[in-house]
């Protein structure tokens, strides 16, 4: 993976947490039930996107 997939990938994760912490100040409680949803079920593409982003 050449370096601006990968500038680009992080800048997403980076972009989405932020909007995840914007809606975490409304009394929602959206990313715990995010957290939830990947601390049960395991989803691939998460494990997929963390090891993209280690392998850096």
């Amino acid at each position: 993976m050449n370096k601006s997939a990968s500038f680009t990938r992080l800048f997403i994760c980076i972009a989405f947490l932020v909007v995840l912490i914007v809606l975490h100040i409304i009394p929602l409680p959206i990313l715990e039930v995010l957290m939830l949803y990947i601390m049960v079920f395991r989803p691939r593409w998460f494990k997929e996107l963390i090891d993209s982003i280690y392998n850096e």
